[in-house]
């Protein structure tokens, strides 16, 4: 649906469209409205998508957008957003890259009644490729964690870690830091995660550890949101879902940071096959 906007309600997030003569109401839910309600206004012309369950406000029923493709501003003229531009974007965004590091981490996990807890990186996994090329680095292992940390029985259960085995083998923080460091200064790659969680828990390994951070916000490309923002998703896609659709296959995760790191780069391989 491609129309002008003649009047919106503030308060409800709510613009309506005089269709065949009748004034009508579209309303965005809070996810839309926090990125796209400061762009519409009267005389803003918007092309978007809607659902089919109505709901009442102000004693009138209005539809629920559930995607736009374009807001653009005709006087002065000015797209604010265009989703075949942004699709563009990210193809450019994702091509013009020689090196990807596609990089996962298994973190600790609160006890059953956490209190102040900050999830603390124990296993690390990564693939360092060129796009849609060959494997240069392929490396998994576990990560000490602060000597003050405990494994928690939940940590242990969801990893099916054994103990024991893992304080035999886990490489300290500094020897991590020291591998990472080595590829980001070698290589100069673009970090591929899903998700923000994985972001956060690297950059807040560099604070528990005192380490100088290796990466800016520029240096991740999540997957996730490009996935999101691609496919205009309302909700979180997991990892291996969506592994299992590009690639029709019927296996099961098991939360193991080097195996999600290669799940990660056959999903951005099959994304830039799509796009």
């Amino acid at each position: 649906m491609k129309q002008i906007i003649q009047g919106i309600s503030e308060r409800e997030h709510v613009f309506y469209l005089v269709i065949e003569g009748r004034k009508i109401g579209f309303y965005l839910t809070k996810r839309l409205a926090k990125t796209f309600w400061p762009f519409l206004d009267r005389g803003v012309l918007v092309d978007f998508e809607i659902g089919p369950r109505r709901k009442r406000i102000n004693k009138s029923y209005v539809y629920p957008v559930t995607f736009f493709r374009q807001i653009i501003e005709l006087q002065p003229y000015r797209v604010y957003y265009d989703i075949d531009r942004l699709r563009k974007e990210m193809k450019d965004v994702i091509s013009h890259q020689k090196y990807y590091l596609f990089i996962d981490f298994e973190m600790t996990m609160p006890g059953y009644k956490p209190s102040g807890f900050i999830p603390e990186i124990i296993q690390a996994g990564y693939m360092l490729a060129e796009a849609k090329g060959k494997t240069l680095i392929d490396e998994g292992f576990y990560v000490l964690p602060l000597i003050k940390t405990t494994l928690s029985k939940r940590t242990q259960k969801f990893l099916k870690l054994d103990e024991l085995h893992f304080y035999e083998t886990a490489i300290h923080y500094d020897d991590f830091y020291d591998k990472l460091k080595l590829i980001v200064d070698t290589y100069h790659p673009k970090f591929v995660v899903w998700g923000k969680n994985d972001i956060s828990a690297l950059n807040d390994s560099f604070k528990l550890h005192h380490k100088r951070p290796l990466t800016e916000k520029t240096d991740f490309i999540d997957l996730l949101k490009l996935h999101k923002d691609y496919f205009n998703l309302k909700d979180d896609l997991g990892l291996f879902k969506a592994y299992q659709t590009y690639y029709e296959i019927e296996e099961t995760q098991c939360h193991d940071a080097l195996d999600d790191a290669h799940i990660t780069k056959h999903v951005f391989d099959a994304f830039i096959d799509y796009i």
